[in-house]
């Protein structure tokens, strides 16, 4: 608690940034800023499960609104029910807000809320009225959002934190309204229909979950004339897209990313005893069984069921178990990047160094969704003498994690490695020089 305190007071140090208006590049360089803050000293979730398949729901919203950038999506590991979008495409989301959703569509629909602001540019706008913006205190503001602590919201409020630079994040009524309008739109474009973020809006009224935001910067007034404007506009919610895999992505956030209390493993496998033929509680119960150790009875759980990820959930619980070679048999033949992650993880794990990073190239394209696929394959890459290539992603690695000292470090060697003169050496150099921009 006393570090997270201190690095939300350091982050309040920064020198601040003056600005009369922001260019689409401006806002672009700035969000990165705030987002190498945030990455530096919020907890990132590290599941390739919930990176990889969230990856595949953003891309499809980011394909259906006009936005002046490519949407980067962290997911945050905290307990708060929150997402948060800053500027220059930056979108953060929390694994309790993940966990909350019963159905694809709930967030869905709370992530094209969120990218209707950036597409609407809110916040930019907001910030473009004030002369002297702090990149670090607006890093520390969505931090005590996302990450909340009674010391944190402590040290905001006592630095004044509550005053203009609150304002230029918290969102007006007309705001929400346009971000629920586009939004909507642009999630039943994607195929999840109009009514998702209706849903979630109306699961945090029951259950009490809008409580739990910092009041002191409450971005999402929860109003009900919001939700009667939402389901008057929407009468039908069509979802054309498969959402199959959803409900073995959720229980996997409730059980392994949210604080769980007494009895709640007991519960999992209650449920399983209760009802053996729902493939996706199986799941959960071979999930509690592969955490209390008892390896066996979680592989024979899921080699029962019927389901098209049988293959992919019992490589992932034999990977965990380190029976690499009847990983690698399971998971041959699986195409998903989650699962070709865990076959590279499990030739690399098994001595197959050739085939673990012939496999981890393949799925690089995936690591600024999942930086960890960077970190593995530089690493493999560095230590089978492709000095080069391991340096190239190691620098991808740790800009991604916003670690800019070691992202430049490490590219540095790999130009050095390729020639400057290379066109992977030029192509680095780019990378570079934006990196410079920003430190």
């Amino acid at each position: 608690m006393k570090r997270k305190c201190f690095i939300v007071l350091a982050l309040l140090l920064l020198t601040p940034l003056v600005l009369y208006g922001l260019t689409v590049q401006e806002e672009k360089k700035y969000g990165r800023e705030i987002y190498s803050e945030i990455a530096r000293s919020a907890p990132i979730n590290n599941d390739p499960y919930i990176a990889l398949y969230i990856r595949n729901i953003k891309a499809r919203i980011e394909n259906s609104i006009t936005l002046p950038f490519p949407v980067v999506l962290t997911v945050i590991q905290s307990s708060s029910l929150d997402a948060f979008a800053t500027i220059g495409g930056y979108v953060y989301v929390t694994t309790g807000l993940i966990s909350m959703c019963d159905t694809e569509e709930e967030l869905a629909g709370v992530l094209a809320h969120e990218f209707a602001h950036l597409s609407r540019r809110h916040v930019a706008k907001r910030l473009e009225k004030q002369k002297h913006i702090d990149v670090g205190m607006i890093a520390a503001m969505v931090l005590s959002m996302l990450v909340p602590s009674p010391q944190g919201k402590e040290a905001a409020l006592a630095m004044g934190m509550a005053s203009a630079q609150t304002l230029s994040l918290k969102y007006s009524r007309e705001d929400e309204d346009e971000a629920d309008r586009f939004g909507a739109q642009a999630a039943a474009k994607a195929g999840y229909g109009g009514l998702g973020i209706a849903d979630f809006l109306k699961k945090l009224r029951i259950t009490g979950g809008d409580k739990t935001l910092p009041q002191y910067l409450l971005t999402h007034p929860y109003h009900e004339e919001r939700i009667m404007k939402l389901e008057n506009t929407w009468r039908e919610n069509r979802v054309t897209v498969d959402t199959s895999f959803f409900p073995y992505l959720i229980i996997r956030a409730k059980i392994l990313h949210t604080t769980a209390g007494t009895g709640v493993e007991d519960t999992w496998i209650n449920r399983y005893m209760r009802n053996k033929d729902e493939p996706s509680i199986a799941y959960g119960a071979a999930l509690i069984y592969s955490l209390r150790g008892k390896t066996q009875d979680a592989i024979n759980i899921i080699k029962g069921i019927n389901s098209p990820y049988k293959n992919l959930l019992l490589g992932d619980i034999l990977f965990s178990s380190q029976r690499f070679t009847e990983a690698i048999d399971v998971l041959m033949n699986e195409q998903d990047p989650i699962g070709r992650f865990f076959l590279a993880r499990a030739y690399e794990s098994n001595g197959k160094r050739e085939e673990a990073l012939s496999t981890f190239r393949e799925i690089e394209r995936y690591g600024n969704s999942f930086p960890e696929i960077y970190y593995r394959y530089g690493m493999l890459a560095g230590r089978m003498g492709n000095e080069a290539t391991g340096f190239e992603y190691l620098g991808k690695y740790y800009l991604e994690t916003g670690r800019k000292d070691l992202a430049r470090a490490n590219l540095e060697k790999a130009i050095t490695r390729y020639g400057i003169n290379s066109p992977k050496g030029q192509e680095l150099v780019e990378i570079l020089s934006e990196l410079m921009e920003n430190i």
